[in-house]
C-alpha cells in the first residue's frame, strides 16, 4: 500500500513519494530535464533564494530531477554537525517544499559535511528526501528512453568521501567499472562531490581521485568502451543520430561541488567537467586563473539547469537572480558556448 511510507512523514513529502510512484509507471521521455545544485544545505536566505529561482524556472521549463552534489545539509557554527535530520526540515523541506509538491525527485551524493553527524546515515536512511539508494552512497539510476531497450540517460552517483586522496576503495572502484561497462545508456553523466579538475584555492583538483577515477571515466582501463549496442534508428525527430560508439568516451559529463564556485573546463579527455558548489555556499575570488577553464563565476551563487535529448546535452548555469549566465550544447564530445538567449525561454518568459 503505497499510504504506508507516508506514516509519519510531512505531508509535502508524502505527497512527493505518491507523485513519484505514479512517475515510475508513466512513459519514459526522450526529453529528460533536470537540476543540478552543489554546497546547498545552508538553511539561509541564499539557499531560500536559489530555491525560489529553481521553482520560476519550473514554471516555464518544468524538470522532474535535481540532482545534489554533496554537502546537501550543513550543520550550525562554522558548518559543524552536518547531516543531522533535526536540520532536514530548514534544510531541505522548507527551501523546496514546492518543488516537492510539484512531484521533483531529489538525489543526492554525500558530502563531507553529510558525513559528520552519524557517517551520513541520517541521509541515506531519509530516502523519502535523498533517494540514496545502497549504503555505501554509492549508486547508479536512469532517466528517459532512447529506444525500447536503450535509456536516454544513466546517472553514477559516487561516494567521493571514500576515494578522495589517499583513501582506497577497491568495491567502489570495481562497481564503478562494471556499472560503466554494461550502461546501455546513450548519455553517461558522473556526478559526486569532490572535483578532479577545479581551479579552487581552498581545495582545488584532486589529483589522487583523478588518477583513480579517470581511466574508468575515458574507458582507457583494459581498453574496453563497454558492450557493443545495437544502431539506433538513422533519424529521431528531424535530427540525424549518430551511433553510440561514436559518442566518445565512457562518460560524457562529470559534476562535482565542494569548491563554492562555478566553474566548467575544456573537455579533458573527451569529458566536459563542472564544478557547481556555490548553491548555497559561496566563496569570492576563489578561482584561480587556468588555460583549462572556459567558464568561471566565484563572484554570485548559482545552480544549473540541463536538458538530454537523443541528439544532444542542454546546459545553462544560472545566478541567484535568476538570470542564466553561462550556456551551452554539447554533442559527440564538443562543448559549443552558446549565447543563453539561443537556448529559449529565459527567466522572464519562464514566469509569464
Amino acid at each position: 500500500m503505497p499510504a504506508k511510507p507516508c506514516f509519519g512523514r510531512p505531508w509535502v513529502l508524502c505527497l512527493a513519494f505518491l507523485l513519484s510512484l505514479q512517475g515510475a509507471s508513466a512513459p519514459q521521455s526522450s526529453l529528460v530535464r533536470l537540476v543540478v545544485i552543489g554546497d546547498s544545505g545552508t538553511g539561509d536566505e541564499h539557499q531560500y533564494r536559489i530555491a525560489e529561482q529553481m521553482v520560476a524556472w519550473h514554471d516555464g521549463l518544468p524538470y522532474g530531477l535535481v540532482l545534489m552534489l554533496g554537502d546537501n545539509i550543513y550543520g550550525g557554527v562554522f558548518g559543524r554537525g552536518g547531516g543531522n535530520k533535526k536540520d532536514f526540515e530548514a534544510k531541505f523541506d522548507r527551501p523546496y517544499a514546492e518543488l516537492l509538491r510539484r512531484g521533483v525527485v531529489f538525489r543526492a551524493a554525500l558530502g563531507n559535511h553529510d558525513l559528520q553527524s552519524r557517517q551520513g546515515r541520517d541521509l541515506i536512511e531519509s530516502t523519502e528526501r535523498f533517494h540514496i539508494k545502497s549504503p555505501q552512497g554509492y549508486y547508479s539510476f536512469t532517466a528517459g528512453q532512447f529506444d525500447a531497450e536503450t535509456p536516454l540517460v544513466e546517472f553514477f552517483v559516487l561516494n567521493t568521501l571514500r576515494l578522495e586522496k589517499d583513501k582506497r576503495d577497491p568495491e567502489q572502484l570495481a562497481w564503478l567499472g562494471q556499472a560503466l561497462t554494461a550502461s546501455r545508456a546513450r548519455w553517461r553523466i558522473v556526478y559526486g562531490h569532490h572535483p578532479l579538475y577545479s581551479t579552487g584555492k581552498r581545495h582545488g583538483s584532486d589529483v589522487k581521485l583523478r588518477e583513480k577515477l579517470e581511466p574508468l571515466l575515458t574507458g582507457e582501463t583494459g581498453g574496453a568502451q563497454g558492450p557493443a549496442l545495437p544502431k539506433p534508428p538513422a533519424r529521431v525527430g528531424e535530427g540525424l543520430v549518430p551511433s553510440r560508439a561514436s559518442l566518445g568516451p565512457r562518460v560524457q559529463v562529470v559534476l562535482a561541488g565542494h569548491d563554492h564556485l562555478y566553474q566548467r573546463f575544456h573537455p579533458q579527455k573527451g569529458i566536459v567537467y563542472f564544478v557547481c558548489g556555490s548553491s548555497g555556499k559561496l566563496r569570492r575570488g576563489n578561482a584561480r586563473r587556468s588555460p583549462q577553464v572556459a567558464a568561471v563565476e566565484d563572484q554570485q551563487r548559482a545552480f544549473m539547469l540541463w536538458e538530454a535529448t537523443p541528439e544532444e546535452l542542454r546546459y545553462r548555469a544560472i545566478n541567484e537572480q535568476g538570470q542564466a549566465f553561462d550556456c551551452g550544447v554539447i554533442r559527440l564530445g564538443r562543448v559549443e558556448a552558446v549565447g543563453c538567449a539561443a537556448l529559449g525561454r529565459g527567466l522572464t518568459e519562464a514566469r509569464d
